[in-house]
């Protein structure tokens, strides 16, 4: 088919809303979303990746917004124009979101949450509108650290520490009791003689 073949098939009055979609989707307005999946453990901090290439951005960065929002459209962060913005951030994640300003001129929006929690594994949506766009969609998977106590790891740092402390604190008894020993054995053969 033919894009004048498509006009004229749609009627007088279709026409030109056939082509919108067409040029929408030459554009990418419809293009598929980035799927993204990033694991984080409890405790520690995530990166959402968002970007579009820089070639597309140099010279104007202030034409471009870009909105995080959570899959229950609640707001993570806001760049407009290259400011950061998170006055109406949902409270969940208030202090707990970073941008990478010096980033942003290389086409690179993306964010990282820490101190995570299990409740904040879901799907995070990116939206880059402005003279190019992209959608990337981040699923988060949070998870207990493997082998810890849930968010660092620790247990196996403390008890690693506690073990190192109890050998060292034996062997410096061993050494210790030689050396009141042979001291003892040294003095019982200088005094009998």
């Amino acid at each position: 088919f033919t894009l004048r073949k498509i006009i004229l098939d749609c009627g007088r009055g279709k026409s030109w809303y056939i082509i919108s979609v067409l040029l929408l989707d030459f554009t990418g307005a419809f293009s598929e979303p980035v799927r993204v999946t990033v694991k984080g453990f409890v405790g520690e901090s995530a990166v959402f990746p968002c970007s579009i290439p820089d070639s597309e951005i140099q010279g104007k960065i202030e034409k471009f917004n870009v909105h995080w929002r959570d899959n229950e459209d609640k707001l993570v962060c806001d760049i407009i124009a290259s400011n950061r913005t998170c006055t109406d951030q949902d409270p969940k994640y208030k202090f707990r979101v970073e941008t990478f300003p010096d980033e942003y001129k290389k086409g690179n929006f993306s964010i990282k949450l820490s101190s995570l929690q299990k409740t904040d594994a879901r799907k995070y949506i990116c939206h880059i509108t402005g003279p190019s766009q992209n959608h990337t969609i981040t699923e988060l998977h949070v998870e207990d650290r493997p082998g810890g106590r849930g968010n660092h790891g620790r247990l196996n740092g403390e008890l690693l520490s506690i073990v190192y402390f109890l050998v060292i604190f034996f062997l410096a008894g061993i050494l210790i009791f030689m050396f009141v020993a042979v001291t003892f054995c040294v003095a019982r053969m200088v005094f009998r003689y």
